[in-house]
């Protein structure tokens, strides 16, 4: 591994004798993007983003440990991170990447990773993220004002960007997945047709047009308007000229904030699911399986006019699922894939 820049968060380490794996808790006070780095075989792998909010824990290795060091990078709004030069190939979305080399010519980019020193025989390990040093007083300042603005009173917000100046144009109905700094690139999020999109502060969108949406909850349905400045296999990023909100507008907004939160099989309980607004994470034994972009439907080509249905699609592999949503109450949800007719359940975990 090559080394880069040291930022700023501290690690509090305690070795543990409960359950085998590695386990990460959040004493920061405020919501931490999680991506470790481990060595597995020949290879350097790495692995992200485990989302743990401030007082909660995570997993993301399970079983007993078979390395004495691990490494692991944590990304917070308003922080930046406190790395040790140990360098590992991550991207903004969830992701598992082979190998800690040529990153940016495989389409990643290069982070810098902090140490884990587990012991000599420990099987199972925990350790506490813990500030260490205060975001940048420019960016910390500048959030905490922004966050007071409200766009409730303008149902238009214009950032006063020309269309067809930084791409090609665009247009959209979208739903705001938040904003956030997403592995060190601050940007506000936009999720539909299995796409998620992306609109960096000041890269060109004004950071003070993006603030007004801080405040607004995720799933909020919006018309965005701008050009389309750069693709990914499955994200693109935006230049944003004008968004509509539109409040009350959507048919769906009752479920899709039913699906919100965890949720486990009922014929598998190894087999979990997370979701936050429009993203679904899914896991298998704790491990990380893969992250799928949701819509609600009217119907689908194989639903034969009946619905609503959710359409999931895989960030990951781009394969897109077309369930009917035959139940959404009473902390059960199940669904039935079309074109197979099977029936999938899933109980809420509160």
């Amino acid at each position: 591994m090559k080394a880069v820049m040291a930022g700023a968060v501290a690690l509090a380490l305690c070795p543990v004798a409960a359950m085998a794996g590695l386990e990460i808790c959040n004493g920061t006070g405020v919501r931490q993007s999680v991506s470790i780095g481990y060595k597995k075989g020949a290879d350097w792998v790495s692995e992200g983003w485990w989302t743990i909010a401030p007082g909660a824990c995570s997993e993301p290795v399970g079983g007993a440990l078979t390395n004495r060091y691990y490494y692991y990078r944590a990304t917070a709004a308003g922080q930046e991170f406190a790395g040790e030069g140990y360098a590992f190939c991550t991207q903004g979305e969830a992701y598992t990447i082979v190998g800690d080399s040529d990153c940016e010519a495989r389409g990643y980019e290069t982070a810098d990773f902090a140490v884990i020193d587990t012991g000599e025989t420990a099987k199972s390990f925990s350790f506490t993220l813990e500030p260490r040093m205060a975001a940048k007083e420019s960016v910390a300042k500048g959030k905490s004002a922004q966050a007071a603005v409200q766009p409730a009173a303008d149902s238009v917000l214009r950032s006063g960007l020309g269309r067809g100046v930084h791409g090609e144009p665009f247009t959209d109905r979208l739903l705001f997945q938040g904003c956030d700094f997403y592995d060190g690139f601050e940007a506000c999020s936009f999720i539909a047709n299995g796409w998620k999109y992306f609109a960096g502060y000041d890269d060109p969108t004004p950071r003070a047009f993006l603030a007004k949406l801080e405040a607004l909850p995720n799933n909020t349905l919006m018309q965005v308007t701008g050009d389309l400045t750069g693709y990914g296999d499955s994200s693109a990023q935006l230049a944003v000229s004008e968004i509509e909100i539109l409040a009350g507008q959507d048919p769906y907004a009752g479920l899709r904030q039913a699906m919100q939160g965890n949720w486990v099989s009922a014929d598998d309980a190894n087999e979990t699911l997370y979701i936050q607004g429009a993203e679904m994470h899914s896991y298998h034994r704790q491990g990380y399986v893969d992250t799928m972009y949701l819509d609600v439907k009217p119907d689908c080509p194989d639903s034969a006019g009946a619905g609503p249905v959710l359409i999931q699609t895989s960030a990951q592999y781009r394969d897109t699922y077309c369930y009917l949503i035959d139940n959404l109450a009473g902390g059960w949800m199940d669904l039935i894939l079309m074109g197979h007719e099977a029936m999938i359940s899933y109980r809420k975990v509160e």
